[in-house]
């Protein structure tokens, strides 16, 4: 089964939406279905995490696979069903982001389960995926407002440059991306310029974008974007933070990120490859 939606907001901040919890719980409680977040309450969810659903009788339990700019997907760990598979896929169409929800099942108790499935199934699978695509349209359209904080992944010979916090106390030695917000009359990439500049003491040239938006606390908008040294003989230095250091992906899970880094590991380890 499959639906599709336009909505009012760039691919990553949609992305962001389609990835916090918030949207498969209301969305699914707009139709008496009960949904929770096994693992990331009231954040964005990431590959590994798990979403348990009761309907009717019955439990069911998928694990998130992917997670990023471009979709989600998830597939059944447990319940009654033999396969279950959901997938969306984001495409950016002008300044809009076209939706295309999908699922695929099979239907368990043989010949009477697929009667089911005409009689009752199929109809509720197309409510439940227009009921979420409202919930991620009122979700990112409410964040497509905001303003711009930016991060960036700098990568020089197979590893990321992290920094370390010194301030505030309740952060202070924690583990960040270089970035800050996006200055009036400037865009995205000059700030990027312009914050390494300042924290690190080097010229970067921006590269493109990573992953989703990650909405803060503060009500502001993290977009990551990558970069490379102009001069990759040029060493970056912490003038803002306590440490800088060059990270591999194996290394990055061992650091104590920002909540709000933390959410975007897995796409920094693809990057890194």
């Amino acid at each position: 089964m499959r639906s599709t939606g336009l909505i009012e907001a760039p691919r990553a901040t949609v992305g962001a939406a389609l990835r916090h919890t918030r949207t498969a719980e209301t969305g699914l409680t707009a139709l008496g279905i009960r949904g929770r977040s096994l693992t990331s309450p009231d954040s964005l969810l990431v590959p590994g995490d798990e979403l348990a659903f009761r309907l009717f009788a019955f439990v069911l339990t998928t694990r998130i696979v992917r997670a990023d700019a471009d979709g989600l997907s998830s597939v059944l760990v447990a319940g009654p069903l033999a396969r279950l598979r959901h997938e969306t896929v984001l495409a950016q169409v002008g300044p809009r982001t076209l939706l295309t929800d999908s699922v695929r099942w099979a239907s368990p108790f043989g010949p009477l389960g697929r009667l089911g499935d005409v009689a009752v199934g199929r109809r509720l699978v197309l409510d439940v995926l227009a009921a979420r695509i409202h919930a991620v349209r009122e979700l990112a359209e409410s964040w497509a407002a905001r303003k711009i904080v930016v991060g960036t992944a700098i990568v020089h010979e197979g590893r990321l440059l992290a920094q370390q916090r010194s301030y505030p106390a309740s952060h202070a030695g924690q583990w960040e991306l270089p970035g800050g917000r996006v200055e009036p009359g400037e865009d995205e990439s000059e700030a990027v310029v312009r914050e390494c500049r300042e924290e690190l003491g080097v010229e970067v040239r921006p590269t493109g974008r990573l992953g989703t938006d990650v909405p803060l606390d503060n009500g502001m908008l993290l977009r990551i974007h990558t970069a490379e040294l102009k001069d990759p003989a040029q060493q970056p230095t912490a003038v803002e933070h306590r440490e800088v250091r060059w990270v591999s992906a194996a290394e990055l899970p061992a650091l104590d990120w920002l909540e709000t880094d933390r959410v975007l590991l897995h796409t920094l380890r693809e990057l890194l490859g």
